[in-house]
C-alpha cells in the first residue's frame, strides 16, 4: 500500500487538464459536451463519496448539479453533506478544437474549498473559477490553468464574510499507457476562506468516448492527508440518446 501511494505521489512530480472532464480531479478544462449529451459521475474515497450530473442544455452550455458525502472524522467536524450547483459556459475555443476557455459561476460549496470548519448553508457561498486548456507536444499533453474565487457569506464561528482565492492546475500525458492518461494536479485556497494546498494524482482509462474509469490519490502538500485513495465512473450519454451516436461509439464535437 504504501509503495502505490509513493510511486503515486512520485508520478505527479514528474508530470505537474486534458478533453475529459474533472471526474475526481478538481481541475477542469475548457470544453463543453455538445448539445443534448448527459453525463453522470460517481466516486467513491477515503474521504468523501460524489455523485454529480452534468447537462449539456444549450451549444457551450452546461448545468452541473453536484452533491458529496463526507465520512465521519471527528478530526475535522465538518459537515457530513454538501451540495452545489454550478453553470459553466465556454467562451473561447482554438482553430483545432483542442484548447480555449471557460467560465464556471455556482452557488454552493466551491471545487476543491475543504475547509476544517463546518460549511455554511449553500445559498451562503457564491463561487467562480475561469479554467483555460493548452495543449503540448503535438497534443500528447494537456494543462488545465484553473484559477478563481469564493465569497462565504456565513464563515466559521464568527458568521462574518470570508473571500478565497482559489487555484488549480492539472497535467495529463497521453499515449504512454494505451487508452490511458497519467494525471497530475494540485490545488487549494488562499484567502480568509481558506483550504490547505493539495496534489491529486492517478491513472485514468478511456476505452471510448462514453466510459471513463479513473484511480487516483491525494493528499495535502504539508504530508497531512487528504483525499486518499479515490475511484471514479464517468458515463456519457449519446446526443438527445440517438442510437446513431450508440452505434458509432464515438460523440461529435462541434
Amino acid at each position: 500500500m504504501k509503495l502505490l501511494k509513493w510511486s503515486l505521489i512520485m508520478t505527479y512530480f514528474l508530470v505537474l487538464g486534458t478533453q475529459i472532464k474533472a471526474q475526481q480531479f478538481n481541475s477542469d478544462n475548457y470544453l463543453t459536451m455538445p448539445h443534448g449529451t448527459g453525463t453522470f459521475i460517481l466516486t467513491y474515497g477515503e474521504r468523501n463519496a460524489t455523485m454529480y450530473s452534468v447537462f449539456a442544455l444549450k451549444p457551450r452550455f452546461e448545468l452541473n448539479v453536484q452533491a458529496n458525502l463526507f465520512w465521519e472524522n471527528k478530526d475535522q467536524p465538518t459537515n457530513r453533506f454538501t451540495s452545489n450547483i454550478y453553470g459553466k459556459y465556454m467562451f473561447w475555443v482554438n482553430k483545432k478544437n483542442n484548447g480555449g476557455g471557460a467560465v464556471f459561476l455556482g452557488i454552493g460549496q466551491s471545487r476543491g474549498y475543504y475547509s476544517e470548519s463546518t460549511y455554511s448553508a449553500m445559498h451562503k457561498n457564491y463561487w467562480t473559477a475561469v479554467p483555460i486548456t493548452f495543449p503540448l507536444f503535438h497534443d500528447n499533453v494537456f494543462l488545465d490553468l484553473m484559477p478563481g474565487g469564493l465569497i462565504d457569506f456565513d464563515y466559521g464561528n464568527s458568521k462574518k464574510t470570508a473571500l478565497g482565492f482559489t487555484y488549480s492546475s492539472r497535467l495529463a500525458i497521453y499515449k504512454i499507457i494505451p487508452r490511458s492518461a497519467i494525471v497530475g494536479e494540485v490545488y487549494g485556497t488562499a484567502g480568509k476562506a481558506n483550504s490547505p494546498a493539495e496534489y491529486k494524482a492517478g491513472i485514468r482509462f478511456e476505452p471510448n468516448d462514453f466510459v471513463v474509469v479513473a484511480a487516483t490519490y491525494g493528499g495535502r502538500i504539508d504530508g497531512n492527508k487528504a483525499s486518499g485513495f479515490e475511484l471514479g465512473l464517468m458515463i456519457f450519454t449519446p446526443q438527445f440518446l440517438k442510437k446513431d451516436f450508440i452505434k458509432n461509439n464515438d460523440i461529435k464535437y462541434d
